[in-house]
């Protein structure tokens, strides 16, 4: 059988293609011819990019969205019962304005300066102050259990560049708990003291606060322009105050877990915790003195949010599944003490003046008889 003859030429032209040549004819053919190479072409080096240095965003007055609460629908319960509002706590008032009126200690809420004590414990003092039953705190059965709830904290302002100051108008050092830059923190104010918080952070957060004899709870809100040194003269002239979270007044709560609907006299959307269970990634501060998870309601429902779970002491203690609002819903002995409202004066005019009526009646009456007898006495 004859081969077909194959071109030399193109072999040559594809060296590296001699899979169907035989091997006598890659003898004839010799070595193929090397595979040339071409030289790189040098490029001039690209630039590299420029560096511009990072600094930090300026203080902003404006907070994280958060949700908000719609009014109540027309489906709303009209009766509900009432959570009454947290006791305040007594002071005098010049140790009030003393306190308030203290130099001022400047300190970083993400890192606040240990308490001067060496042996410090926060759960500790907490659980001695309601062990002791003292009459600053209240005590609420909830499923059997002895649970305190705090007085509010009213001790609070803010200064010219929108910086939270606690000042402590009681006989006793008071530190105060609460969650910033992702995790907790403490801050010690002493008797007579104040101290002044550069939170820069926008957002609403609540603190619980203990002494040697003393629970309250409260809360502050971020967003200040701090200052830098030592924070002495005017904030920038372009800089706004941040405004204070919204307050949602008498709003109603579902709470699930009891099938109980209670109205809450203040509550304060704190935002979101997406480590909660859909359905409780919503978080609030009800009367600025308890912490709860839930969810805000439809606008066309019959209560305004739901309550999954509730935290008498925010930041701090155990929770429950809103048993607590509920069991102070039935307790409104612990409700504020307010002055009894001004008695009308008519009533005891009306009372005085029947009584001298009266009197003088009788005394008629009896002069009357007295002439009658002498009257008859003469006949």
């Amino acid at each position: 059988v004859r081969r077909p003859r194959v071109e030399p030429h193109l072999l040559r032209a594809l060296p590296v293609l001699r899979v169907g040549v035989s091997h006598g004819e890659r003898l004839r053919l010799g070595p193929s011819a090397p595979v040339q190479i071409p030289e790189p072409i040098n490029l001039p080096p690209e630039p590299l990019p420029t560096v511009v240095p990072t600094t930090a965003a300026p203080p902003t007055s404006v907070g994280p969205q958060t949700p908000t609460i719609s009014p109540p629908g027309a489906g709303s319960p009209r009766v509900a019962a009432l959570v009454p509002p947290p006791k305040g706590l007594d002071a005098a008032p010049p140790s009030i304005a003393a306190a308030k009126a203290a130099p001022s200690t400047r300190i970083n809420p993400g890192s606040p300066p240990p308490p001067p004590m060496q042996v410090y414990d926060f759960g500790q003092r907490v659980q001695n102050v309601v062990d002791a039953h003292s009459g600053n705190v209240d005590i609420v059965k909830v499923n059997g259990q002895t649970v305190a709830r705090p007085r509010h904290w009213d001790y609070i302002e803010y200064d010219d560049y929108g910086r939270p100051t606690l000042f402590n108008p009681l006989e006793e050092a008071m530190a105060f708990r609460y969650f910033y830059d992702g995790a907790y923190r403490e801050a010690f104010v002493p008797s007579g003291g104040r101290i002044v918080i550069d939170g820069a952070a926008p957002g609403l957060y609540p603190f619980t606060a203990v002494g040697e004899s003393h629970l309250a709870a409260g809360s502050f809100y971020g967003g200040a322009s701090v200052p830098k040194g030592t924070g002495e003269g005017k904030p920038p002239p372009d800089y706004k105050l941040p405004a204070p979270p919204a307050v949602y007044p008498d709003v109603l709560i579902s709470v699930p877990a009891n099938n109980q609907t209670v109205q809450v006299g203040q509550v304060e959307v704190i935002g979101r915790d997406e480590h909660q269970v859909p359905g409780s990634q919503d978080t609030f501060l009800l009367d600025d003195s308890t912490l709860a998870w839930g969810q805000i309601n439809d606008p066309a429902g019959s209560t305004q949010i739901r309550v999954t779970k509730t935290q008498p002491l925010p930041g701090y203690g155990p929770t429950d599944r809103g048993d607590y609002l509920v069991a102070l819903a039935s307790r409104q002995d612990l409700a504020a003490q307010t002055a009894p409202p001004a008695k009308p004066w008519w009533p005891s005019v009306l009372g005085y003046g029947s009584l001298a009526v009266a009197l003088i009646l009788i005394f008629w009456f009896m002069g009357r008889r007295s002439r009658s007898a002498e009257d008859n006495a003469g006949l």
